[in-house]
């Protein structure tokens, strides 16, 4: 009897402790986080039975345990369609082979969000045939979002490395095309396309597109283009000037979309590339199976930017394009790390390795990212990470120096997106870096380059300045006898005077003198006969009258020589390198007077000259333009002809200078090589062949161009157009264009 109740009391104590660790298991089970533990049983007719679901369900789907029980449907309806099928393919297959199930699927959250839901459980079958899945569910949303993020994140960054070598490679169209499929596969969308505005800002062409249904080829030219104004939503970033994003297609009013007969839109992403205030480009994706988020409007903006900014340098900066290539070349590692002390590593891309790393090893917790940073640059990497936190800034950029495994020194660009949680509180960051070494190495040699060629510079202009001189003089030389023979007409005429006032001078010293002496010689009566005698053997009235123009003759003669003298000193001087206001029309009339020896005898001069505004210039230079044009006109000139000058202004910066003749003109076949150095149909003796071709290199160097006209028989035009003032910019170092006096 005694050992009877001894057995019932130790089953009772037994069932006692089987109770409470049934309580302590269903408490450790319904306080899980995120999860929920299920037993789910299959009978024989394939009908699904939850036997068991933990109370967690109820914080993961908003959906009670008690109703999961009486109605597994309950549960299976909260499952997206198409996870529906691939939950129930795998079910099928662990039972037939009875192997575990592991899988992601996609489910209804507690928050009326669809999330996504990690599925774990082992099967067994019972003695009765049945088989029962115990198993696990884990809410892993953020974690398959965040992950996704960062794959999207990588990818982008990715896209945006080829670009620069697709352009290499690849024609205009060809690129765009690319980025946009690349945009599209990125977002997860059906199509995508780019439209480009015309300078009018109201023509929109459709220029790139990536699906069938949009095939260029099978589109009227027409339907091409479209207005801005009565184009519908698909065009309204262009008309805002910011990214617009559709979720409800269907539902939007003024929705017209693509021309008839092509996709339908369902979800619509549609930015501007704005630039100086203008929209150049509308790049748009459509059709994503849900709804668009803002990385998938970020990713089409900075792919859309970059392809904006490749196609339009790469014709005009090919230089710039190929060191933007050799910058971007390398390959980009991804990094995600914790906003916790040395930010510990939770994702890198497995192409660390370049570096020296292994992402097995660093995920392990063996390195941090903080001890990844050089240890001079750390506190200011911390410091910009921290002041971007506090101010919001996503993303961010910042370089710094980076330690390989072996020591080595990399310098980084680090592109970094700060992700926060629903709280504000930051979660972990999520870098792009770049090596940037060899762009900071090509810095270095670049200024080294630059310091060079700034040297070569100025060797070339104090060549160039010797060549001018050099052109100067041999011009002086061809008109050195013509100088001269203006020279000797003044200073003969000059000597003949001076020759004839001497003799006048001493006619007028000895009246004087006999005036003097007949004063004092007894009888003014008998002096004033003498003097009157003396008067009329010297000619007297005549001397007074005529010894005043011949001195004004001479000094007219000397000022004609110092005229002559100072032009020809002034053009023959080495040239100034100063900038300054000058008065082109003075500048024509001094050249004019030096070269009119060479001219005078056959060449009529005809002056036109405008009233024209001081012109900011090198003045000796440009003196030198109009003395080679006006040599090689009255040689052109055989026997007798007009050499026309005139000057204008044109429009409000700019003043044109023509010298004109009619002379034998220049044959066509040599109009393209008259600027060429050395090139000159003038008979040996007679010129250098630099003249036209100093004149251009001096005509260029002021931001101006000379235009050329001739007949064969009737004459040339040479057109000289200058600026008013060359801009600031382009003015060598050291002179202003300031105010003209």
């Amino acid at each position: 009897m005694t050992s009877r109740t001894e057995d019932i009391g130790e089953r009772q104590r037994s069932s006692r402790r089987l109770e409470e660790r049934e309580a302590q298991l269903r408490s450790l089970t319904d306080n899980l986080p995120e999860c929920y533990l299920y037993q789910l049983a299959m009978s024989n007719d394939g009908t699904p039975v939850f036997r068991y679901v933990s109370s967690g369900v109820t914080r993961v789907h908003g959906i009670s345990a008690q109703a999961v029980l009486a109605s597994p449907d309950a549960l299976f309806r909260l499952t997206h369609p198409d996870s529906l099928a691939l939950l129930q393919e795998a079910t099928a297959a662990s039972a037939e082979k009875l192997n575990h199930v592991s899988l992601i699927v996609r489910a209804l959250r507690a928050d009326g969000n669809w999330g996504w839901l990690s599925l774990r459980s082992s099967p067994h079958r019972t003695a009765s045939g049945d088989v029962v899945w115990d198993g696990v569910a884990t809410d892993v949303t953020e974690q398959h979002e965040n992950d996704l993020t960062l794959r999207h994140i990588a990818a982008r960054s990715e896209t945006l490395l080829q670009l620069p070598i697709k352009a290499e490679e690849m024609g205009e169209r060809e690129l765009m095309q690319y980025a946009m499929e690349r945009a599209g596969a990125m977002t997860g969308s059906q199509l995508a396309l780019i439209h480009l505005l015309h300078d009018d800002q109201e023509t929109i062409e459709l220029t790139t597109w990536s699906t069938k249904p949009l095939a260029i080829d099978s589109m009227a030219q027409e339907q091409c283009y479209s207005r801005l104004s009565e184009a519908g939503i698909w065009a309204e970033a262009a008309r805002r000037q910011h990214a617009m994003v559709f979720n409800d297609y269907a539902n939007t009013e003024n929705k017209e979309g693509l021309p008839d007969g092509r996709s339908a839109l369902t979800r619509l992403i549609s930015v501007p590339v704005i630039e100086e205030g203008k929209v150049r480009m509308v790049a748009g994706v459509g059709n994503k199976a849900s709804d668009y988020l803002s990385i998938d409007v970020e990713s089409v903006q900075l792919i859309a930017d970059a392809i904006w900014r490749l196609v339009g340098k790469r014709k005009s900066d090919l230089a710039l394009r190929i060191a933007s290539r050799v910058v971007n070349a390398s390959s980009v590692v991804c990094f995600r790390w914790y906003a916790e002390a040395r930010w510990p590593i939770a994702f890198v891309s497995e192409n660390v390795r370049q570096w020296g790393y292994q992402a097995d090893a660093l995920l392990s917790g063996k390195t941090s990212f903080a001890e990844m940073v050089h240890p001079d640059d750390l506190a200011r990497v911390e410091q910009v990470v921290a002041d971007s936190t506090a101010a919001g800034r996503s993303p961010y950029l910042q370089e710094y120096r980076l330690l390989t495994q072996g020591g080595q020194i990399r310098w980084i660009l680090d592109e970094t997106v700060i992700n926060r949680r629903a709280d504000g509180s930051v979660a972990y960051y999520d870098g792009v870096l770049s090596d940037i070494t060899d762009r900071k190495l090509a810095e270095q040699t670049l200024n080294h380059s630059l310091a060079e060629q700034r040297a070569l510079n100025k060797k070339l202009e104090e060549a160039h300045n010797q060549l001018l001189q050099a052109e100067k003089m041999a011009s002086i030389g061809q008109l050195a006898a013509g100088v001269a023979h203006e020279l000797n007409n003044p200073i003969g005429f000059v000597h003949s005077n001076l020759g004839t006032l001497g003799g006048y001078l001493r006619d007028l010293l000895f009246i004087i003198e006999s005036y003097d002496k007949a004063i004092n010689a007894a009888g003014a009566e008998r002096a004033r006969a003498h003097m009157d005698q003396l008067r009329k053997e010297r000619d007297f009235d005549f001397v007074r009258d005529d010894i005043f123009q011949l001195v004004t003759e001479s000094r007219n003669g000397m000022d004609r020589l110092r005229r002559i003298v100072l032009d020809l000193k002034t053009f023959s001087r080495p040239g100034s390198q100063d900038w300054e206001y000058a008065d082109l029309n003075q500048g024509l009339e001094s050249t004019l007077n030096i070269v009119g020896s060479e001219l005078k005898y056959k060449c009529t001069i005809i002056k036109e000259l405008g009233n024209l505004p001081p012109i900011y210039c090198r003045f000796s230079q440009i003196n030198q333009v109009f003395l080679n044009l006006l040599v090689n006109a009255g040689q052109a000139i055989e026997e007798k002809g007009e050499i026309t000058l005139r000057t204008r202004i044109s429009g409000e910066e700019q003043v044109v200078i023509e010298i004109s003749d009619t002379g034998k003109g220049i044959p066509p076949e040599n109009l393209s090589r008259i600027f060429d150095p050395f090139f000159t149909t003038k008979p040996v003796g007679k010129g250098t062949g630099l003249g036209l071709s100093i004149s251009y290199s001096i005509v260029q160097a002021h931001h101006g161009r000379i235009e050329v006209e001739s007949k064969i028989g009737r004459g040339t035009i040479f057109r000289v157009i200058l600026p008013i003032v060359v801009p600031a910019a382009h003015v060598p170092e050291g002179n202003s264009p300031g105010i003209p006096v």
